[in-house]
């Protein structure tokens, strides 16, 4: 069986390495464009081994249009907001209804993006449509996953378990709808993590409110 997943783990890479064999480094990029939404990024030319000069090639020839600093689209592109906003500032960590939106775990559509960064961070030319929420350094990482968007790039948001404990914790700040909603959402969540639940709330100090809270829910 371990023999079989060797030579089958093989098989891949040898397909992969094929994959870029007699191809120009123009013809990288339009196929590297064509597999990812015709989206790319400086850090993705590097990651291929592909030197930037050619996406402004690919741009003066109208091509790939350059939407911020080091992110191209081409003309058929998916504009992907959340992977683009988090790009521009990879510190931040979407959070409370984006975190809920990004999961599948609300109907509502935000408004705005809704991240959580560290204490002392600060944002470059930080767009409107954002509420940004700032943490302890000590507690930043708590509970940090990431998700796929609708389109297939991945970002790092919080999981349930740490916006349930922000919800809790800024209860007078949430709306009421959204609140409730989100507590009946978990109390039927298959993937609830009572164990991380718990020690996120240990950390934050309100072990109190979330058992309170707890206690009527399930």
């Amino acid at each position: 069986m371990l023999l079989l997943y060797f030579q089958i783990a093989k098989i891949v890479v040898q397909k992969q390495q094929k994959r870029g064999t007699g191809m120009s480094k123009k013809e990288l990029l339009l196929d590297y464009l064509d597999r990812n939404n015709g989206m790319i990024t400086y850090k993705d030319c590097k990651k291929i081994g592909i030197p930037t000069i050619y996406l402004s090639r690919l741009e003066n020839e109208g091509v790939i249009f350059r939407i911020a600093k080091g992110i191209y689209l081409s003309a058929n592109g998916n504009f992907d907001e959340y992977y683009f906003f988090q790009y521009r500032y990879p510190r931040t960590v979407f959070s409370y209804i984006s975190s809920l939106y990004l999961q599948g775990l609300t109907d509502e559509i935000p408004q705005y993006f809704e991240v959580t960064v560290p204490k002392g961070y600060r944002f470059r030319n930080a767009p409107l449509n954002i509420n940004i929420h700032s943490v302890s350094k000590e507690n930043f990482n708590l509970g940090i996953t990431s998700v796929k968007t609708s389109m297939g790039n991945t970002v790092n948001i919080y999981d349930f378990e740490r916006v349930l404990c922000d919800f809790i914790r800024n209860r007078d700040k949430i709306d009421t709808e959204l609140f409730v909603k989100t507590l009946q959402t978990y109390s039927s969540f298959p993937k609830k993590n009572l164990v991380n639940l718990y020690e996120y709330a240990q950390k934050l100090n309100i072990s109190d409110e979330v058992k309170r809270t707890l206690e009527v829910l399930l």
